[in-house]
């Protein structure tokens, strides 16, 4: 605004000084000395009045004019509010497992032993069994002496002994009979039976325990032994 009020002062200055020119142009007077005083009290009083009639003509042209007042209706802006749903995670659980060593003291249980069955002996065809001996075991006797030497024997198998089958056999140990080393028996026996068996025999000359063994045999196969044990004394 105050460029345009110099501007418009400097424009009347302008204008008048043309003016003035052109009289002096016109007229051609004897040109007088300027008193540069007087012009410059002559363009103050010029820009003055060009001011003031600005001014003026403003005043006025504001007071026709209508006061126009500008309001500005704001509008709500709808604002998208953005809700973010945040999505649970899942919360890890950390388990702490205690292991306890616990001593369990052993328990002393006795356990005992199975018993295995007994196994039932198949009866053989030819068995016997000694159920009496006789000098018994550790007898004592003189040295030299005659004696006897007598086995009771059952027939234990299933099948009867036939006579001039059976043998009385020596075996091992010290030889005490007298006659012979083999016996036969004549005699028959049925199952279940029972048989006496005598051999003669002498003590030996020599004091100390002395045993012998005979068997029966039945067709090459031994079904009892018959054992002899004496004690000789000095």
């Amino acid at each position: 605004m105050i460029l345009r009020k110099r501007f418009a002062v400097l424009s009347v200055v302008l204008i008048l000084g043309l003016l003035l020119s052109s009289c002096s142009f016109t007229t051609q007077p004897a040109v007088p000395t300027i008193d540069a005083i007087a012009l410059q009290a002559t363009v103050d009083a010029a820009v003055a009045q060009a001011v003031l009639a600005t001014a003026l003509n403003q005043t006025s042209t504001a007071a026709v004019l209508p006061t126009s007042t500008f309001t500005a209706t704001l509008e709500p802006i709808a604002t998208e509010t953005a809700t973010a749903t945040a999505t649970p995670q899942p919360t890890a659980t950390i388990q702490y497992i205690v292991v306890t060593n616990t001593f369990i003291p052993p328990t002393n249980t006795y356990i005992p032993p199975t018993q295995k069955p007994s196994a039932t002996a198949t009866p053989a065809w030819y068995s016997c069994v000694v159920f009496n001996i006789s000098p018994s075991t550790g007898t004592k006797m003189k040295a030299n002496a005659d004696f006897d030497a007598v086995w009771k024997v059952r027939n234990n198998g299933t099948k009867a002994w036939e006579p001039g089958y059976v043998d009385l056999k020596y075996l091992s140990g010290t030889k005490m009979q007298t006659v012979a080393d083999v016996f036969d028996v004549n005699s028959s026996v049925a199952q279940g039976g029972e048989i006496t068996l005598t051999v003669d025999m002498r003590a030996p000359s020599s004091a100390g325990k002395y045993a012998a063994s005979f068997v029966l045999v039945m067709e090459g196969t031994t079904m009892c032994t018959l054992p002899v044990n004496i004690e000789v004394t000095p």
